[in-house]
């Protein structure tokens, strides 16, 4: 028997007809609770030893149910050092950090918003190769001023509860990074803005008179494989486990960093990020991750008020 922790979201305070319908389904599977933990009226923990016959997986399709049934997010995870214990907490940015996707903003100023678009959808459910997609896309943005992700900061809005998740981490001791699908002159911005250790993510080139992009893409293309070993380089300098990590975010191009680190997070995700994703949370803030890392609102706040 492994001991699991099951926590509990909800977007509102958690109904009855929530609690009961998880309960049900570990007597479905002849599974009981140990015990219990109310984080706040939204989140609450539940704690279960889980037989190896059964398995993780078999546990999740049966939880994500649940989740779909009753409007609730159900994170599972070993109840062991590394839920408390973890060291490095690794973000997509667009649509994870930040509620935009960048190269839609771009692509809106320069005119070919419907086509970047389309294409940017494909790439995030996993139907198109993410590295021939960004470079298509990066090619309609030929000729537009090198200026443009200066003139986007004022319009882009942190997604809420970025700041204080990330405030509550680094009070903590962790380590925190955005890995961006994105371009590098915003995630270094957003990197400022949170107090993040690391930004990594793709460079545009600029013309030699500086003052229009090409249309190209430099250097290694931050795609999906890119992701997970920078997880791991990052790990690696660090003389952090991978154990001691976990990653956040929400396109199919998150999927491989989520499987390398310790515990993964889709973030309000595509439906096949969901499907695939150690863990689901959609809400409305990504301070919520907080609960899903065992610490309650009460302890949140302490942390956010010193």
């Amino acid at each position: 028997m492994v001991s699991y922790v099951a926590t509990l979201i909800s977007k509102a305070p958690i109904l009855e007809e929530q609690r009961l319908a998880w309960r049900d389904l570990l007597a479905k599977l002849q599974l009981s609770v140990s015990d219990n933990k109310k984080l706040s009226d939204r989140a609450e923990d539940f704690f279960f030893d889980l037989p190896e016959s059964l398995g993780l997986e078999s546990l999740r399709t049966e939880v994500n149910t649940v989740c779909n049934e009753k409007a609730i997010d159900i994170a599972l995870q070993p109840n062991d050092r590394y839920r408390r214990g973890k060291r490095l907490v690794v973000f997509d940015m667009d649509s994870t950090l930040i509620q935009q996707e960048v190269i839609d903003m771009i692509a809106a100023y320069a005119d070919v918003e419907d086509q970047v678009s389309s294409i940017t959808s494909l790439a995030m459910n996993g139907l198109i190769d993410f590295n021939e997609s960004l470079r298509r896309r990066a090619s309609l943005l030929e000729g537009v001023p090198s200026t443009v992700f200066e003139s986007l900061k004022s319009q882009i809005c942190l997604t809420p509860g970025a700041h204080e998740l990330c405030k509550v981490l680094k009070k903590e001791g962790y380590q925190l990074a955005v890995l961006s699908g994105g371009f590098i002159p915003l995630a270094n911005w957003i990197k400022s803005k949170l107090g993040l250790d690391y930004a990594f993510a793709n460079q545009l080139e600029v013309s030699e008179d500086g003052t229009a992009l090409t249309g190209k893409v430099l250097g290694d293309i931050v795609n999906a494989e890119r992701k997970a070993h920078l997880l791991r380089h990052i790990a690696e300098m660090g003389n952090i486990e991978l154990g001691e990590s976990m990653a956040v975010g929400d396109g199919a191009n998150d999927l491989k960093m989520m499987d390398t680190a310790g515990y993964g997070i889709a973030f309000n995700a595509k439906p096949i990020v969901q499907e695939k994703a150690p863990a689901r949370l959609n809400a409305g803030s990504l301070q919520d991750v907080l609960y899903i890392l065992g610490y309650s609102l009460d302890e949140q706040n302490a942390l956010l008020e010193n």
